[in-house]
């Protein structure tokens, strides 16, 4: 018989990516306690297993990003009181990340053309999927609820901060002396992303297209991966004199995009002050 959906309540945690989702899913969602967490490797398998268990509390995580709409919509028809968790970060910073991302990944597009936001029909990324407010509306039109608003920048300045306003939100615990501040993982250096980012224009598409078999899919971008890992390493043997002096990413590009959301930028931070539950004195 299924579960009376009644019996237990979901936080939805929806990654952007390159917002500390991967530093999260590994390092504070699984030491969390009095929730039952899903990590993200079984998210496919979540109703299936909030079936076979008893739990009265779920945390799912799932990075949505570019299909945030897609993602947000899929759960509201499983779940629509879920409550839902979002950790945003600075838009320039955030993009940047994404940006270095594209290149490790065999991408070869100057930022400038991947983070085009003065372009009504942008080849990647555009003003309209970079700002922040109208994911938040979306969530509360699906939902009719507040999210939880977090801010990667937090988990630098005080990471434990954030975690006690996630527990707030979720009434889960959790013990300091179990949560790893560690980074997740290292960048790669600006001097492998510029030989990556000029050897993938020879070697692979500006934006790659899917296979349209799943399984394909996978070997393709498996082998590509495979690719660009090898280059890298091999782009870290090249002396820095030979490398291309320019930045990698033209900090008045950036600062473009920072002065450009200015407003939404102030404007979540305004929503979380209003809404987020206030931390409460947890036992740890």
């Amino acid at each position: 018989m299924a579960r009376d959906p009644n019996e237990y309540q979901i936080f939805y945690h929806v990654g952007l990516g390159k917002a500390a989702s991967t530093y999260l899913q590994n390092q504070v969602f699984p030491k969390l306690e009095d929730i039952h967490y899903v990590p993200r490797d079984r998210y496919r398998g979540y109703r299936a297993l909030i079936e076979r268990t008893r739990d009265q509390r779920y945390l799912i995580s799932r990075e949505a990003a570019y299909r945030l709409d897609h993602r947000l919509d899929e759960f509201a028809a499983f779940k629509a009181d879920a409550r839902i968790i979002l950790v945003l970060r600075r838009h320039d910073r955030w993009i940047a990340s994404h940006y270095r991302r594209y290149l490790k990944n065999g991408g070869s597009m100057d930022f400038e053309r991947y983070a085009d936001i003065d372009n009504p029909e942008p080849l990647v990324w555009g003003e309209p999927q970079m700002r922040f407010m109208p994911m938040i509306k979306a969530i509360e039109k699906r939902f009719n609820s507040r999210p939880l608003v977090l801010f990667h920048e937090e988990l630098k300045t005080d990471p434990f901060a954030l975690i006690d306003k996630l527990c707030a939100f979720t009434g889960a615990r959790y013990r300091r002396d179990r949560i790893d501040l560690s980074v997740v993982h290292s960048s790669w250096s600006d001097g492998q992303l510029k030989i990556m980012r000029r050897v993938g224009q020879y070697l692979f598409a500006k934006i790659p297209k899917p296979a349209r078999h799943p399984g394909v899919h996978r070997v393709q971008r498996r082998l590509r991966l495979w690719a660009c890992y090898g280059i890298l390493g091999i782009a870290q043997l090249v002396p820095r004199s030979l490398l291309d002096p320019s930045p990698l990413i033209e900090p008045a590009s950036l600062d473009h995009i920072r002065d450009h959301f200015a407003e939404d930028w102030h404007a979540c931070h305004e929503y979380a002050q209003a809404h987020n539950p206030s931390p409460a004195l947890l036992k740890r």
